[in-house]
């Protein structure tokens, strides 16, 4: 299993139609107005510029620049970002081909997005740190980062060792997940069955519950303002199907 999976285009071009279907676009347009809202950006106030880091073809990139929100949008695919400017026509979107680990732009940005699980890629530990420490660096004063995650909690309750997937096209998409290493990270194995055409992938994803992304987060600089269950705000419980994590940036401690 490739340790650096996410920087395999292949990977993108051969499961993205069916991670980012017509359904996903519409629900993350339906997702924004109550994320912004747990990120403090009530209706009304001027749009501030935000970094969408791991932005894939624009799912959440594309409405908030069309709701007039600047926007500098950031992944490492170039098929996935070939999707975003096709689809942007003219709105205020900046596309950057960067790694996570590497973007840094000093007190640039009012909000961070990180969704869709796209923060956990990473083998070492200290890559997350050093991701988290350049977009607290990233941040204006005041500036929020909202992470979306799939929380550990959920997953040892509903984690299912096989799932299969018939879409409407005649692809079948079968799903072998398992926590690994003390239950710190999911190891997934991907079957994608079209007519007689098979495509495998195998990838590994850090998973933390909910204290330990607090904890993360505040060994990098970062103050929590909410842990949420889902994007309207519901509670974080054993039935949260996602982990919203709120946070803004404070001085380090000496």
């Amino acid at each position: 299993m490739s340790t650096d999976w996410y920087l395999e285009d292949d990977f993108w071009r051969n499961f993205g139609s069916l991670m980012f279907s017509e359904d996903s676009f519409r629900e993350a347009a339906e997702q924004l107005p109550g994320l912004l809202r747990l990120a403090g950006m009530e209706p009304g106030m001027e749009p501030g510029r935000v970094l969408d880091l791991g932005c894939g073809p624009g799912r959440h990139a594309l409405p908030l620049a069309a709701s007039g929100y600047p926007v500098t949008a950031v992944d490492t695919s170039p098929s996935l970002l070939d999707h975003l400017e096709q689809a942007c026509g003219e709105l205020p979107i900046e596309i950057v081909k960067a790694d996570m680990r590497e973007f840094l732009r000093p007190e640039a940005f009012d909000l961070v997005l990180v969704m869709w699980t796209s923060f956990g890629y990473f083998e070492d530990e200290a890559d997350h740190r050093k991701v988290l420490t350049n977009i607290r660096a990233s941040l204006r004063p005041g500036g929020r980062l909202v992470l979306d995650l799939v929380g550990l909690e959920y997953l040892c309750r509903n984690l299912e060792p096989a799932h299969l997937t018939e879409y409407d096209d005649g692809r079948l998409l079968l799903e072998r997940p398992m926590l690994v290493d003390d239950m710190s990270r999911l190891d997934n194995e991907w079957l994608l069955i079209d007519g007689d055409q098979v495509s495998r992938q195998h990838f590994s994803h850090r998973v933390w519950s909910a204290g330990e992304i607090r904890g993360l987060l505040e060994q990098c600089g970062f103050e929590i303002h909410g842990l949420y269950g889902s994007y309207a705000g519901g509670d974080y419980d054993l039935d949260a199907e996602r982990l919203i994590v709120i946070a803004g940036g404070r001085h380090l401690k000496d």
